[in-house]
């Protein structure tokens, strides 16, 4: 039984032992909820477990709810598609993992867009206007948003010294291929290299890639910085993670309990912004006791924002599907910078 089928019949096992269409059997007046993440022991899968404690508890065990960390349940891809379909309740994940199903979501990935900090993405996202839309359009494809929150900024981690954007050009950077990235990469005259996440060690290590962009907590965990001694910090992307539910269980549960659900989804976020946070924060300290964590310099960063703003935003401004998502935003961080 490959993962998604998998996935759909524990979801399904669930959905017949408990309830139909949010109306709980007289024989089991729990209601069991999945909630889906491909990571382990980490703030991501701390927040969907505090998701399922939160749930459970604010419901009067009326829901019982538990995370299945670690990719059990399958892929993000995997798991949106029977979240879609109302056979998986809930699932946590990077904003980019859902562009399949709505790809306005993938321009969270935007250069220089995201404020680095996850309290201030979360903050951020809000108050953004394109994120609002980008509820709207995921409502029309079966899943409804909770919210947006920050995991924190990524940076250049590269197997030699940065301290100006003419020190990337021509090298080879691993990217997450989506059109915001690769365009910014592409700016800034680097090679491009797409490749899956399992393959970055190795490649560092033979010198397939010469770098990447990466979060700190990210870069620990995976061990990339033993491969890769120089941190340079430039902040230039940001990821967003966002917390969803299935559209067509949560319409079909009675009113108290989606009170919960939005209850229990903004007080997740929070407890996300502080777990990230603290993830971040604690493994730059380490990353700077044992390799090289440097800054790029004022004048080069701002170089790094401007090849952009002429390159990739304007393209994606002239893109007629993306277009008025990116003056969206645009106009999302003009209003964000002036508080």
């Amino acid at each position: 039984m490959n993962a998604i089928s998998k996935l759909a019949f524990v979801a399904a096992s669930l959905f017949a032992a408990n309830f139909v269409f949010g109306q709980a059997s007289p024989t089991a007046p729990a209601m069991n909820v999945l909630i889906g993440g491909v990571s382990a022991n980490d703030a991501q899968a701390a927040s969907a477990d505090k998701f399922a404690e939160l749930l459970t508890k604010y419901s009067n065990g009326r829901l019982k709810a538990s995370a299945r960390n670690g990719g059990s349940l399958g892929t993000n891809a995997q798991m949106l598609a029977v979240l879609q379909a109302g056979s998986l309740h809930a699932m946590i994940g990077p904003s980019g993992s859902m562009a399949t199903a709505v790809p306005e979501l993938g321009l969270f990935d935007m250069p220089f867009l995201l404020p680095g900090a996850p309290a201030n993405i979360t903050a951020f996202a809000a108050q953004s206007k394109a994120a609002a839309r980008m509820m709207e359009l995921a409502e029309q494809k079966g899943i409804r948003i909770l919210g947006f929150h920050g995991i924190g900024p990524q940076s250049l981690l590269t197997r030699f010294p940065v301290n100006k954007v003419a020190d990337i050009q021509g090298k080879n950077l691993r990217v997450i291929p989506s059109p915001a990235r690769l365009g910014s990469l592409q700016d800034w005259g680097v090679v491009a290299r797409p490749m899956e996440f399992a393959e970055i060690y190795t490649s560092l290590q033979q010198g397939t890639i010469d770098g990447l962009t990466a979060a700190p907590d990210i870069t620990l965990k995976s061990k990339w910085h033993e491969v890769a001694k120089y941190l340079t910090i430039t902040e230039h992307f940001a990821f967003a993670s966002i917390l969803q539910v299935s559209k067509k269980w949560f319409d079909g549960l009675p009113k108290d309990l989606q009170d919960v659900v939005i209850r229990t989804g903004k007080e997740t976020i929070a407890f996300a912004d502080g777990e990230f946070a603290k993830a971040q924060d604690s493994s730059l300290e380490v990353l700077r006791k044992t390799i090289t964590v440097t800054n790029m310099p004022a004048a080069e960063l701002e170089k790094m924002k401007d090849l952009t703003r002429k390159g990739v935003w304007e393209r994606m401004k002239a893109d007629p599907q993306r277009g008025p998502f990116v003056k969206l935003l645009e106009e999302d961080l003009a209003r964000y910078n002036k508080k």
